[in-house]
């Protein structure tokens, strides 16, 4: 900017010089016989005066009283001058007009009429008002330019000054924290990242604060229990019954077991489990679950059985995960289902057109209570009970759904549930065959 005012200005200053010298020489031929008349006095002078410039500082010229400025110089010498001129800005701007003897030249005269010296005047006010111009532009296109970095500066950064701050909000807990994710640019970008890893982060805090809460809810009752029996068989001062230590002892492995299922769940949520996977017949992994079930099968007089398509349908797995994730489902499905009822399980291939290649279903269906609409879409969560009467005491940890379903997911398979009140539930389980794997 500041250049181009610069060029501006000096583009003015050439076209105000070259347009004076074009006035002056067009007031030259506009009275070009005033021109002539005063050479012509003056070379008169020259030659009435034999040959000799003597006197001529004091001489009247009739003819110069058109002229603002005269100037006569005379091998380097001013002889004569009208005017306030000096000889220098005559020499410059006035007008040239050589003095002959005949054919020899006897000086020169530097003229303007007043129509040019008009002109001069207003070119060097021009000329003092251009510097001046100058300094004031460049002052005020500094001023301008360095608002104008400013004002571009300060909106360049501002989306970064939110990001820092917001990153400050997330250092900070804050699971809130505006963003300028409405921008399109690369600023966008990163805000939507960020804020995304907010949630993400907001999400993880909440589940951990989460099951810290459920853990010690559920490690609560049965401390309590072995609390008090031990307190009271203190106080009393007499040794605990064989019945007693039983109890204590069921309450001690129900303590076992939930921890090692709280830590199994954090591996497998975590993605910390290595997994070491080999060909299995699902079939026959089903068929050996269903002996070890069958016993509470039958204390319920519940029906029990495997509809099967094949006899050996290979899958890749890790048997001692796949068995654990199905048994609960199995155990859950024989708890939920009425004295008479029935349990069956199928096993079968199919294509999957999301996968675009075969899996394997295996389906464990029963005829029980069912599962109320508004419990199924939480019945994988930790702790989560969709039968609230169910006292905790007698029932499970509360984690086996939640076991199973990441144990299907880590070998890259998934579970679907419908159910109806009443009526009953069916867990399906879809495996990748070993072909897939």
């Amino acid at each position: 900017m500041i250049i181009l005012i610069v060029f501006i200005l000096l583009s003015l200053l050439a076209v105000t010089h070259i347009q004076f010298f074009i006035v002056r020489d067009l007031a030259y031929y506009n009275d070009r016989a005033a021109f002539q008349l005063l050479q012509e006095e003056f070379e008169q002078y020259y030659a009435d005066h034999d040959d000799s410039w003597e006197g001529v500082h004091d001489e009247q010229f009739e003819h110069s009283h058109g002229f603002a400025e005269i100037v006569l110089v005379v091998d380097g010498q001013v002889l004569y001058q009208q005017g306030q001129l000096d000889i220098k800005s005559m020499q410059a701007d006035g007008f040239h007009i050589s003095l002959h003897d005949h054919d020899r030249k006897i000086g020169r005269l530097f003229v303007m009429n007043d129509s040019q010296y008009k002109t001069y005047e207003f070119k060097n006010m021009w000329y003092n008002i251009l510097p001046n111009t100058l300094l004031v532009s460049l002052l005020l296109t500094a001023v301008a330019a360095l608002g104008i970095i400013f004002l571009l500066s300060w909106g360049m950064t501002r989306p970064v000054r939110k990001i820092v701050a917001g990153i400050h909000g997330i250092r900070q807990g804050d699971a809130n924290v505006p963003f300028p994710v409405h921008r399109k640019d690369e600023f966008g970008a990163i805000s939507r990242a960020l804020q995304e890893m907010n949630h993400s982060l907001a999400s993880a805090e909440q589940s951990r604060k989460q099951l810290l809460s459920d853990v010690a809810h559920e490690l609560k009752t049965p401390l309590m229990v072995i609390q008090g029996e031990i307190e009271l068989a203190q106080e009393r001062d007499v040794p605990l019954t064989q019945e007693k230590l039983s109890s204590l002892l069921d309450e001690v492995l129900r303590l076992s077991r939930l921890v090692h299922d709280v830590l199994d769940l954090s591996k497998l949520e975590a993605g910390g489990t290595e997994l070491r996977p080999t060909a299995e017949n699902i079939v026959e992994m089903v068929s050996v679950l269903i002996e070890k079930t069958q016993f509470l099968a039958e204390d319920k007089h519940i029906g029990l059985s495997m509809h099967a398509s094949e006899d050996v349908i290979e899958v890749s797995v890790e048997k001692s995960r796949i068995l654990h994730a199905l048994y609960n489902i199995l155990i859950n499905a024989i708890h939920y289902t009425n004295e008479g009822g029935q349990v069956q399980l199928y096993v079968e291939r199919m294509y999957s057109p999301d996968r675009q290649d075969e899996v394997v279903r295996i389906v464990i269906e029963d005829n029980g209570v069912g599962i109320p609409q508004e419990d199924l879409p939480y019945i994988f969560n930790r702790f989560y009970r969709a039968d609230h009467s169910r006292s905790r005491p007698n029932g499970g940890t509360g984690l086996g759904l939640a076991i199973a379903q990441q144990n299907i997911a880590v070998h890259k398979g998934w579970i679907e549930v419908r159910s109806e009140a009443v009526k009953g539930t069916a867990f399906s389980v879809f495996l990748p065959t070993a072909k897939e794997r």
